[in-house]
């Protein structure tokens, strides 16, 4: 039996065989380039579906970082808030025992207590990236209303509205001179304390929600990450300072005068006293989220390793296979050549 092969078959044969390695060379490459099989579910198979979660994990830890990062700058601005409140009160207290002492102007002081609590309000209306960062979970709302406001805010009308029940003349009126040491520590003891509760401070003052935000921090962890406006710190601090701006400070007696800066100084310093307390809370808040993310940060590497070790492709021999293949092509297509060139009148 005779049997022969054309060149034309020789020719075919090896142009097939040429697009294939051509596919496996473009395979090749993409692997060297990407670090990674091409089909994975070929490359680890049954490992697909740890593949998967690894993945999700890792995805995980992504959206709880941006969150945390976010929460980080917001603990950061509100501590900045609380560091400046505290200042400014303990500036306040400070003015205060000077006038106790019978020393300071009387209408310095007013205007110093006028600013300080313009900017309590202000600080307690700080936001970051659209959210009220003393607001708690109602977040989207402003939680303090300025009482310097026209028309006067419901705090300011509560308070004006209890000092003419209870003196029979409103705070802006001469005859505030006439009100006794005795008389002023009985209304701020009674009445205007009464304003100044949780309950009256969060229908008259503040709109902020008592419930602090909550934060997935980790994996496993969700915390509180805020304090709100509804703290008892702010309320002291608020009716320390409208004691010297709201109650006719400017035209009370001396002795009258005394008794509201006495009183004035002691809120404050229940107020500056709580502040700390906040001040050391959200540092303990930041603490937490700074070690999520330390935390976090490993676990994603140790995941990424993992990820790697299944997904990964050697690439030293990456690199070899690419070399080989295209020395493969560069020979076929010379043999290629060579057939083409065969022919039988050469022979003859």
């Amino acid at each position: 039996m005779i049997s022969s092969v054309s060149t034309s078959a020789m020719s075919n044969a090896l142009s097939n065989s040429i697009v294939d390695l051509q596919k496996r060379l473009s395979i090749a490459q993409k692997e060297l380039s990407t670090g990674q099989h091409a089909d994975m579910s070929v490359a680890i198979g049954s490992q697909q579906t740890r593949d998967s979660l690894l993945h999700l994990s890792v995805s995980d830890i992504d959206a709880i970082t941006a969150s945390n990062n976010v929460v980080a700058s917001r603990l950061e601005i509100t501590q900045t808030s609380l560091q400046k409140l505290s200042t400014d009160a303990q500036a306040m207290r400070s003015a205060l025992m000077t006038a106790q002492n019978g020393i300071g102007n009387r209408g310095a002081i007013i205007q110093q207590a006028q600013t300080a609590l313009g900017a309590m309000m202000s600080g307690l209306n700080a936001s970051s990236g659209g959210v009220f960062v003393f607001g708690g979970v109602k977040g989207d709302t402003a939680p303090i209303t300025d009482t310097a406001s026209a028309p006067p805010s419901a705090a300011k009308a509560a308070l004006d509205a209890a000092f003419t029940s209870n003196f029979g003349f409103p705070p802006s009126d001469p005859l505030v001179s006439t009100i006794t040491a005795s008389q002023m520590d009985a209304f701020i003891s009674g009445p205007m304390a009464a304003l100044f509760s949780p309950a009256s401070w969060t229908t008259d003052w503040s709109s902020a929600s008592s419930s602090p935000l909550q934060n997935r921090i980790s994996i496993t962890r969700t915390s509180a990450t805020s304090v709100t406006a509804n703290d008892a710190s702010f309320q002291k601090l608020a009716a320390g300072y409208t004691m010297l701006t709201s109650l006719g400070a400017s035209n009370l007696s001396k002795d009258t005068f005394q008794a509201v800066v006495t009183a004035a100084t002691n809120a404050i310093d229940q107020g500056v006293s709580g502040l700390t307390n906040l001040q050391e809370k959200v540092g303990v808040m930041q603490a937490d989220v700074k070690s999520a993310l330390d935390n976090m940060a490993t676990q994603k590497d140790l995941l990424s390793a993992q990820i790697g070790a299944l997904e990964g492709v050697d690439p030293s021999l990456a690199s070899v296979t690419v070399t080989n293949l295209m020395t493969q092509i560069e020979t076929s297509y010379s043999l290629t050549a060579r057939i083409q060139q065969l022919s039988l009148t050469k022979y003859l």
